[in-house]
């Protein structure tokens, strides 16, 4: 079959990433593909397109996806692009392929009844976000288009009237969650590849909610990089929050793909804290020690003590018993960097005591615009992890121009943020019990606020303690 790929690119910096790399190499080998940007590509990201032969199309950004499809369809023509067997349109937001593409595309030649079809579906919801009742519709990160309906003018009207969204909301109803109605009720049939019917009643949207189970059990080519740093409040609404890391781990393991060069790429763009929160960048570490002769230098490593204002007398107590549980557990700790190649810098848990995580967030949000002028990462609301408690484990490779010395409190936000830069990730470590008694404190938070009238007595209970201090 005669195919035409048009694959949406975007980046602020102008890079054309590996994993974008990636999925273009296997897409080639499908069909013919026209690159289009929403800006300009860094010289070295247009070479590499030269050299691989693409035609490349680099427009103002304006209009997100749409746009850009509609530019490129409108550029190439319609005698052109009718000539083709099928149209693929498809952004960068997917990443993969894991597998070969070939079942997927030799499985929807089994079905020349469809005139459009999908990878994955979204199922019906309500959002005011979007604009009130969403219907079920195929997705836009990728949709094939069958040549009697390229070559029909529906589809032609479809995007030359298109109004350009000049915001993701306007994107999603003026494209998303509109094409599969509209040309559906034109007449056309429409399918996606990736059947989820069975879990419609679970999940409105599978591929972020469960994408181990569609890339694992249901020949499910691709994933969405926003699996790894979509808000993780919303996937805590939604599920039960370990998606991310289920991916990751299936990836890593069981798959060819090159998912730590996809985390490098988006360590450059997404926030860390973002990031930690959906891959759980936090450690448990046994109680006994380890071996306590384990010698840092020879594993690339250097602990780093870092200057930590004073608090209250009970936050400094309580960071001071868990500095010095943490220390017996050097030796724990420093075995995860052989484990994970892309950990930078590694450092306790604060104590579960509610001033301590308070001064930490303050602390971020007073530092955190002057901290953005001195390194090129995205800075997320929340503070990311960080050596807080005052000492940290440090890849030295993660530090190429040397280690910074903690002299100033901005210090202790700059060292994991400066390993970001540098490609590498942040975490934390704590014990068992620690963890047990965090998981205990999460769970009656759950049950206050599934019970109103717990959570109005903890309120009241708060404000006679503010009262009285």
């Amino acid at each position: 079959m005669k195919r035409l790929v048009i694959y949406f690119h975007y980046d602020a910096q102008g890079s054309l990433d590996e994993p974008c790399r990636f999925a273009i190499r296997a897409l080639c080998t499908e069909a013919e593909l026209v690159l289009v940007t929403n800006g300009t590509l860094s010289r070295e990201s247009r070479d590499w397109v030269v050299g691989v032969g693409l035609r490349l199309i680099e427009r103002e950004n304006t209009g997100f996806d749409v746009g850009a499809y509609r530019q490129a369809l409108l550029a190439l023509g319609r005698e052109t692009v009718s000539g083709y067997e099928e149209l693929i349109l498809m952004n960068y937001t997917l990443a993969g392929p894991v597998c070969s593409l070939k079942p997927m595309l030799d499985a929807m030649q089994t079905h020349p009844e469809l005139d459009f079809w999908g990878l994955t579906r979204h199922y019906a919801m309500r959002s005011r976000r979007f604009g009130g009742q969403v219907p079920e519709h195929l997705q836009s990160h990728f949709l094939a288009i069958r040549q009697n309906m390229m070559q029909a003018d529906a589809f032609w009207d479809y995007w030359q009237k298109m109004e350009l969204p000049r915001s993701y909301e306007e994107s999603v109803i003026r494209h998303e969650t509109r094409f599969t109605r509209y040309f559906s009720e034109l007449g056309y049939t429409w399918d996606s590849y990736v059947q989820t019917e069975d879990l419609k009643s679970v999940f409105v949207n599978p591929i972020m909610a469960c994408p181990k189970e569609l890339l694992e059990n249901r020949g499910c080519p691709f994933f969405k990089r926003r699996s790894f740093f979509t808000p993780y409040e919303d996937e805590l609404r939604r599920t039960d929050g370990l998606a991310a890391r289920e991916l990751y781990e299936y990836l890593k393991g069981r798959t060819g793909y090159p998912v730590d060069a996809l985390l490098q790429s988006l360590l450059r763009t997404q926030p860390l804290s973002s990031l930690a929160k959906n891959l759980h960048w936090h450690y448990i570490v046994g109680e006994d020690g380890g071996n306590p002769s384990i010698s840092l230098q020879t594993q690339g490593l250097a602990l780093v003590r870092l200057i930590v204002p004073e608090r209250d007398t009970v936050t400094d107590w309580y960071l001071r018993q868990s500095v010095q549980s943490a220390e017996k557990q050097i030796a724990q700790a420093a075995a995860l960097f052989e484990r994970n190649p892309l950990l930078g810098v590694l450092s306790p848990a604060l104590p579960l005591w509610p001033e301590a995580l308070r001064f930490v967030r303050q602390e971020w949000q007073a530092n955190r615009k002057e901290l953005s002028g001195q390194v090129s990462v995205s800075m997320g609301e929340d503070p990311p992890p960080a050596p807080c408690a005052g000492w940290a484990l440090v890849r030295r490779a993660a530090f190429p121009q040397g280690i910074p010395v903690g002299k100033a409190i901005q210090d202790i936000w700059l060292l994991p943020l400066l390993a970001q830069q540098n490609g590498y990730y942040s975490a934390t470590f704590e014990s068992a019990s620690q963890a047990a008694a965090r998981t205990e404190h999460l769970c009656m938070y759950a049950r206050a606020a599934s019970e109103p009238a717990a959570v109005v007595r903890q309120l009241g209970r708060l404000v006679k303690h503010k009262l009285k201090g």
